[in-house]
């Protein structure tokens, strides 16, 4: 029989008279909140009840000694080293969800050194009350512990879940079904280590236990070894997965992305006025022979990449293009760049440029980058004559290539293009992007999403196991201009109806009011709406500064991380640039408050005498009147 009574008389043992916020976080004690939402907690109330405790079955114990176990943890002098603000948090939902298999919390004391290694190089972020293992947050070894864990999951629920405090049935059925985390229990607890890991099961974390696990309930499997704990650790639908297609598609034996930033000192180099690399939609010019027995006469080189797939249009040659640059770069000891001079590619003694090795490593090397794209031709030409005559075709190309896309915006361009890559632990978030409307994570482009929506990305991260014939990138029409200002479109809509089930119907790419873009997490900035003032504010991603209507970074992150939500949007750095920000709004024009570092790049594109305040106006009141007053 369970020793309820050892586990209630260690946890009273070590109760204090009340519970002390943690810093750093929108909820101060996360798990309180998410049982009792902003009803202070009674410690005498929640000890009596444990103590008049008298039965067998502990499901009626687990949620006060929830609150008691993080109440014992707030009240420890080295609560800071193991509670994870929100700023962490909100990495970790990142990474654990994107580009990791989830999280792993491994409890149980020594002997799991192998196992979490193990665990790491199958990309878990691992969690545990084993100290001083590298790469992994330890939550201490006290009994109680294991709350910092359940302090993370319930953020995660009532940021990205929408989860209202106080609804811990609600906040459990959602744990349960997304949030990408998983108990592993190697050995025997003491009893109320028991009960508290007993707790995050109850939330929602499934579990592998030994089978002496002494009660029946929750998601667990029953796994002794550290094989067998990793044989059935993916059986859980909430963590994620990722898939690939049936090739394998391999750098050569001599080339390795960890080259791509190799110093080294040159001791052979080609290039120069008429060298270059291009690649281009075949049929653009006359096709080149793929001829390398031609004579060497020159120290110029040119290497020309044809493209015969319908989908390979000019706008994004140019993207591709600079794969074909780092794939050469994969190579030991080679490095291609442009210089004032031209196209140039060097390599180090070691490694003599050969032509076979160029064409094997930019073949492969473009493949795996792009690893749809099949039919291209690849010529490269050592003769100076050919040089010559091939040079100003290809500079004519480049040049009108650029002016296409210069030229191109929502009004002129027939497709836009939808990014689902944040989806893993954002639920609904559907990124549209327009030529004028960039990411709000600034780490791709209209053009760099549309290529690898027709010819893939070795960018592959996990996904949900709901989601998983949902396309990472995809290709779509406009369609009807609803509201231009706006930026509403049928073909966003329809598109934002496919990708969330129906779940969402409609978006406005530029503006903030009522059916703004949704935000993913990895934002570069968010743009609101002042409360109480209605001006625009934009705050960079970490800042820490304070908004007139008293919102922090982590407030503005939580509120806007995976939602739709009404007032709030990320927007990158190029977007803030863009004379389509926001235009709906206004603008930049409606911009009355900046955190200081953003204010220092974006003021030089106000209009003048625009009047912006930055964190030294601390309330709304504070920002009406300096909006008034006039400069002296």
């Amino acid at each position: 029989m369970f020793p309820v009574q050892t586990a209630i008389k260690a946890l009273l043992s070590a109760l204090p008279e009340r519970a002390e916020p943690f810093s750093g976080s929108e909820y101060p004690l996360p798990v309180h909140a998410a049982y009792l939402a902003d009803v202070p907690s009674d410690m005498t109330a929640l000890s009596g009840r444990l103590s008049a405790f008298s039965g067998t079955d502990v499901k009626p114990l687990v949620d006060p000694i929830l609150i008691c176990a993080e109440a014992i943890e707030s009240a420890q002098p080295d609560r800071g080293k193991y509670f994870i603000p929100d700023r962490k948090v909100q990495d970790y939902v990142f990474m654990g969800s994107k580009w990791r298999a989830g999280w792993a919390l491994v409890l149980g004391g020594n002997g799991s050194e192998q196992l979490i290694q193990d665990l790491q190089e199958r990309e878990f972020m691992v969690f545990t009350d084993l100290p001083g293992l590298p790469d992994t947050w330890d939550i201490g070894s006290r009994e109680t512990s294991p709350v910092y864990f359940l302090q993370m999951m319930v953020r995660f629920g009532l940021t990205w879940g929408r989860i209202k405090p106080g609804d811990d049935h609600q906040l459990g059925h959602y744990l349960e079904k997304d949030m990408p985390g998983v108990v592993i229990i190697r050995k025997d607890l003491t009893p109320l280590k028991y009960l508290v890991a007993l707790g995050l099961m109850k939330l929602g974390a499934p579990a592998l236990v030994p089978s002496t696990f002494p009660f029946p309930y929750g998601n667990r499997v029953v796994a002794d070894t550290d094989r067998e704990i990793l044989e059935r650790i993916n059986g859980f639908e909430n963590l994620r997965t990722k898939r690939y297609g049936d090739e394998t598609i391999s750098l050569p034996e001599y080339a390795n992305t960890a080259y791509a930033h190799q110093e080294f000192p040159v001791a052979g180099r080609l290039g120069g006025p008429i060298s270059f690399l291009c690649m281009r939609p075949a049929g653009t010019e006359e096709r080149v022979s793929r001829d390398f027995r031609g004579r060497e006469d020159c120290h110029d080189i040119g290497i020309l990449i044809e493209v015969r797939e319908k989908d390979f249009s000019i706008d994004i040659s140019a993207t591709m293009e600079r794969a074909a640059y780092r794939a050469l770069n994969f190579v030991d000891n080679w490095r291609a760049r442009d210089s004032t001079e031209g196209f140039v590619i060097e390599w180090a003694d070691t490694a003599p440029f050969s032509v076979e090795k160029a064409e094997e490593a930019l073949r492969t090397g473009i493949r795996m980058q792009f690893p749809a794209l099949e039919d291209f031709d690849i010529s490269i030409i050592r003769q100076k004559d050919r040089l010559a005559t091939l040079a100003p075709a290809i500079a004519r190309f480049k040049r009108e290539r650029a002016l296409i896309i210069d030229s191109m915006t929502e009004e002129n361009t027939d497709l836009f293009c939808v990014c689902t890559e944040c989806r893993p632990f954002s639920l609904v978030h559907t990124c549209i992007i327009t030529p004028d409307r960039t990411p709000m994570c600034a780490a791709r482009s209209y053009f760099s999403v549309k290529a690898s929506a027709y010819f893939g990305s070795d960018q592959k991260p996990y996904k949900r196991r709901s989601e998983t014939t949902v396309p990472l990138r995809h290709v779509f029409k406009r369609g009807k201009v609803i509201d231009l200002a706006r930026g509403e479109y049928e073909g966003v809509n329809e598109a934002y109806r496919a990708m969330t089930a129906g779940a969402l119907t409609r978006v406005r790419l530029h503006s903030l009011d009522e059916v703004p873009h949704t935000s993913c997490g990895c934002f570069q900035n968010l743009a609101f709406r002042i409360r109480g003032q209605g001006g625009i504010g934009i705050m960079k991603r970490g800042s820490s500064a304070v908004t007139p209507d008293g919102r922090t970074w982590e407030m503005l992150a939580n509120y806007a991380g995976g939602k739709q939500s009404d007032g709030i949007m990320g927007v990158s750095n190029q977007y803030i640039a863009s004379p389509n920000f926001l235009r709906g709004d206004g603008g930049l024009k409606s911009l009355v408050w900046a955190d200081s570092e953003v204010y220092s790049w974006v003021r030089s594109q106000l209009p003048p005498n625009q009047r912006v305040a930055t964190e030294d106006v601390k309330t709304v009141a504070e920002l009406k009147a300096f909006l008034l007053s006039v400069d002296t």
